[in-house]
């Protein structure tokens, strides 16, 4: 039986220990400092389930809190669950435990450092001197998964004896897993996608201002499908930039994952709040207050070294919703700047 470590227990971790569980292998989670307090409460009780999707979890998931205690363990899979601000942990751990079988990323987002933006699979491979990487990419909402929704991702990797391998481990008859080489054009369309989401999440307050909020309820789906549409536009150029392939756009990585985080989900929420006149600094602080939003967090964070490596005429939507954020100030999109 396969024994897999989790790096993590967020959302995403959460739904991937619901499909191992399911496979039936041995999972130990390590949680990050912030999951201490629900992996203590979770050893605490006779029947380990999560609250906020009700699961049960079987004999086979173990939670740890402290590497010291899985130091000595060997593992057929690692895999990275947490979110963006968790990577440097992730890495320090990785730097203990010394794994030398494949590594699994399910964070999605890049990394700056010394004014240079890094995809997750080179940071890893640069800081922890990792060789066998494979990348989740594409439709993957958490709450699906667990439910047991068909899921169709992609695992990119430059092995695809690794992508392989984990495919195996994780496939079943609701799972779905592509596979391909092209780790650089999943890894920046699953970054990219959760920018663009945001954008497109502000389609309803952008479509007219001549009608009252209720009117807009149904009259937004031709400012959305023009949102999608340039999106999509400045996803090709992102990824041309970082040596991707343009295809893989056009696949789940890049159209069928900005169709789910469109659909719903805590970017496009954001968005939507920004579409309707709120500002950035009050939504964290109000509507969304200590909710992760990958898309805001990354344009916050490498969104001006993007937009001067990539240019910012090439990318106007990117431009817009970095100046919102930074600012403080109202999304307006300025149809023009990508109209003929």
């Amino acid at each position: 039986m396969n024994k897999i470590l989790i790096l993590g227990f967020g959302v995403a971790s959460t739904a991937y220990i619901s499909l191992l569980d399911h496979n039936k292998k041995k999972v130990s989670v390590l949680g990050t400092p912030f999951d201490r307090k629900k992996i203590s409460s979770l050893n605490a009780s006779k029947i380990k389930k999560d609250k906020k999707y009700g699961l049960v979890f079987s004999k086979n998931i173990k939670f740890y809190n402290n590497v010291e205690e899985i130091i000595n363990s060997k593992y057929s899979l690692v895999v990275i669950g947490v979110n963006s601000n968790g990577i440097l942990w992730a890495s320090q751990q990785l730097r203990l435990l010394k794994p030398s079988c494949p590594i699994l990323i399910l964070t999605k987002g890049l990394f700056k450092s010394k004014n240079k933006i890094y995809k997750l699979s080179d940071f890893f491979k640069q800081k922890n001197k990792l060789t066998k990487i494979v990348y989740a990419a594409g439709p993957c909402l958490a709450g699906e998964l667990v439910n047991k929704t068909h899921t169709r991702t992609v695992l990119a990797s430059n092995s695809i004896a690794s992508a392989k391998y984990v495919k195996k481990i994780l496939q079943n008859d609701y799972y779905h897993p592509d596979i391909t080489a092209d780790i650089a054009g999943a890894e920046i369309c699953s970054a990219t996608k959760n920018i663009y989401a945001t954008i497109i999440g502000s389609s309803e307050g952008q479509s007219n201002k001549y009608l009252s909020k209720k009117e807009k309820e149904k009259n937004y789906f031709n400012a959305a499908s023009a949102l999608f549409e340039q999106s999509i536009r400045e996803m090709n150029i992102i990824v041309k930039k970082f040596k991707g392939q343009t295809s893989t756009v056009l696949g789940p990585a890049g159209t069928g994952d900005l169709y789910v985080s469109a659909l719903g989900g805590r970017n496009s929420k954001m968005g939507s709040f920004l579409g309707s006149g709120f500002l950035y600094k009050n939504i964290i602080k109000s509507q969304m207050k200590n909710i992760t939003v990958e898309g805001a967090e990354l344009m916050l964070d490498v969104g001006s070294l993007l937009l001067k490596v990539v240019g910012k005429k090439n990318l106007p939507l990117a431009s817009l919703l970095l100046s919102s954020l930074k600012k403080n100030k109202k999304l307006k999109i300025d149809w023009k700047k990508f109209s003929n």
